[in-house]
């Protein structure tokens, strides 16, 4: 802990760790929601993004959904902590990225079912991905190569 500047600074010890994928479940439900595949989308394609979101949902069929991780970030950061986090660190599944982009939604405001989200010292637990650092101030960071950028409040529709 870092005791320079008293509790704010107590923020910039810890990691913040995901186990799991993001989107995952939201994206398999979707895609199985539509009968056919989307206008633009070859058909051979969307059979197999299909045949992955049956299988993904058999997988998660014990398993509640979760909001998506901005949301679970934005709780973070309502706790008095700023974080920057890496956005091309959080996990995602190919087929996920696939069903969204070809549906028009947003991966990381999609619903997921086995991602868990934590703040962490060292030493990091080896099952889990850093993705980011807790700060000090309120700054909801999101870094995505040189581009660095706030999170929105999240939708209603990722809780």
């Amino acid at each position: 802990m870092n005791n320079d500047k008293g509790a704010a600074a107590d923020c910039a010890s810890f990691a913040i760790m995901v186990r799991g994928y993001a989107g995952s479940y939201g994206a398999a439900a979707k895609c199985l929601e539509l009968p056919g595949a989307p206008e633009g989308i070859r058909d051979d394609l969307w059979k197999r993004l299909r045949a992955w979101s049956e299988k993904k949902m058999d997988e998660y069929a014990s398993s509640e959904p979760v909001p998506c991780i901005h949301r679970m970030l934005w709780d973070i950061g309502s706790g008095g902590c700023g974080f920057r986090v890496r956005v091309r660190d959080i996990p995602l599944e190919q087929e996920a990225v696939e069903i969204c982009e070809a549906l028009g939604l947003n991966i990381y405001e999609t619903l997921s079912a086995d991602l868990k989200i934590s703040l962490e010292k060292y030493p990091y637990p080896e099952d889990a991905v850093l993705i980011g650092y807790a700060s000090e101030g309120k700054d909801k960071l999101l870094i995505n190569g040189d581009d660095v950028s706030f999170l929105n409040r999240p939708a209603e529709q990722c809780m």
